[in-house]
């Protein structure tokens, strides 16, 4: 086991140089820098302000000494200082990942509970018309576009209907029936489409798991249809589930920056575009190296998850 997380932990490290790489020279093809953000008509009209502003956020050195600098910074723990509000990197991230965490955990919670009974339940009714009206609603899940479901979540039930509240931030801290009100339509439309790919996926492993020969064994020696559908099929059937549900994470990580736009959440989403768009360089990069960190130890923590689940893995 040891073994095993010292090369997932070196593979981690390799992917992160890799993402960091990407994200220096991406964040560099985006027209425009923060300079021209700053000055506006005045960049094109004064080339030595230009000069003199470009100097000021050393943009005027080659880009593999700008990479290295920062490089060398991220691998110390300091991944710089915005350009704009002045204040470090990691702090402004930590300010706002309690707000993206809360998001996505309850996304994958409400996915859990949704798609694990309702796949366990489509395998049991397999080929009746409850099966296909499940299997039609995940279908229909996967295709919803977040940005448009979201949209249409807010003008239902915040508009017309008047049922959730307007659309203003509270704290978990401050007021907690607030904050779950606020967040509970942002939580549905992240999670909508993981919980539709885990009631699929829970479906298949369940009808596959149901037609082993230890299933009908258990059948055979009398035991009660409950106790081998949640004893003995639902808890294998679990296996390959906690894998997609992980892979399912790393959708939930992006789909952030989309949620957290429509509904004006401050969460790290909110701050990884406005730094996309005011072209903070320092901003950008840091939350998509940290974010990409958090993605890689969520699946290393899937992993270990599944070798406990599936006691054959620990031999290997």
């Amino acid at each position: 086991m040891s073994a095993y997380v010292a090369r997932r932990l070196l593979a981690t490290a390799l992917t992160l140089l890799g993402v960091s790489v990407l994200v220096f020279g991406m964040v560099r093809l985006v027209p425009g820098t923060i300079v021209e953000q700053l000055l506006g008509q005045a960049a094109m009209g004064s080339p030595e302000v230009l000069a003199s502003f470009r100097r000021f956020f050393g943009l005027d050195r080659p880009a593999h000494l700008q990479y290295i600098d920062w490089l060398g910074g991220a691998l110390r723990g300091d991944l710089g200082v915005s350009w704009l509000s002045g204040k470090p990197v990691l702090a402004l991230f930590l300010e706002r990942l309690p707000v993206s965490a809360e998001l996505a955990l309850l996304a994958v919670g409400w996915s859990l509970l949704l798609g694990v009974p309702l796949g366990t339940a489509s395998a049991m009714w397999r080929g009746g018309a409850r099966d296909g009206a499940i299997r039609v609603g995940a279908t229909l899940g996967l295709s919803l576009p977040a940005f448009w479901q979201g949209t249409v979540l807010i003008l239902l039930f915040s508009v017309y209907l008047g049922w959730m509240p307007s659309l203003q931030w509270v704290s978990l801290a401050r007021n907690p029936a607030a904050n779950l009100a606020t967040m509970a339509l942002p939580a549905l439309t992240l999670g909508t489409a993981t919980a539709s790919m885990i009631t699929r996926m829970s479906r298949s492993s369940m009808l596959d798991v149901l037609g082993r020969e230890y299933i009908r064994t258990a059948r055979a020696k009398g035991v009660s249809e409950r106790r081998v559908t949640f004893h003995h099929a639902l808890r294998n059937a679990l296996i390959p589930v906690v894998t997609v549900a992980g892979v399912q994470l790393g959708y939930i990580v992006g789909g952030i920056v989309v949620v957290e736009d429509v509904f004006t959440l401050p969460g790290v989403g909110r701050l990884l575009l406005d730094a996309i768009f005011q072209r903070d360089y320092p901003v950008v990069q840091g939350v998509i190296l940290l974010l990409g960190a958090i993605f890689m130890t969520l699946n290393l923590c899937v992993d270990l998850l599944y070798v406990a689940l599936d006691p054959r893995l620990r031999r290997e």
